[in-house]
C-alpha cells in the first residue's frame, strides 16, 4: 500500500477552491480508482467536531485523476488561519485507505 502524500494547500476565503491530482502506484504508473468511493474533510484541529466537507470528484478513473473543491460560500465561512484536512479512498472490496493529508492554510477576506 503506497504511503500517504502530504500536501500542503492555501488559498484565499471568499474565492472558490478547486485542486486536481493524478494518484500513482510507488512505481509511477497511474493508479486506477475505478469503483472506489472518496471522502474529505477540513477541521479546525483532529479532535474538533465541526467539519467542512471537501467535495471530491473522480475525473478519469482509469489514470486515478480526481478533483477537490470548496465552494466561495464554504471558503468565506472558514476564520483565517491554518485547519487540518485529509482524503480517505474507499476500494471495492471495502479497505480505506487516506491517500492525502495535510496542512490549508486560509488567508481572510478582506473585501466582501
Amino acid at each position: 500500500m503506497p504511503l500517504t502524500v502530504k500536501w500542503n494547500q492555501d488559498f484565499n476565503a471568499g474565492q472558490t477552491w478547486i485542486t486536481d491530482f493524478t494518484l500513482l502506484n510507488p512505481n509511477g504508473t497511474p493508479r486506477s480508482v475505478i469503483g472506489n468511493t472518496f471522502q474529505s474533510s477540513l477541521k479546525r484541529h483532529y479532535k474538533s467536531v465541526n467539519a467542512t466537507t471537501i467535495l471530491v470528484e473522480v475525473l478519469d478513473a482509469p489514470t486515478g485523476n480526481i478533483k477537490l473543491s470548496l465552494t466561495d460560500a464554504q471558503t468565506t465561512a472558514l476564520i483565517g488561519g491554518k485547519y487540518l484536512y485529509d482524503v480517505e479512498m474507499t476500494d471495492t472490496e471495502g479497505i480505506k485507505e487516506r491517500i492525502i493529508q495535510g496542512v490549508i492554510t486560509v488567508r481572510p477576506e478582506v473585501t466582501k
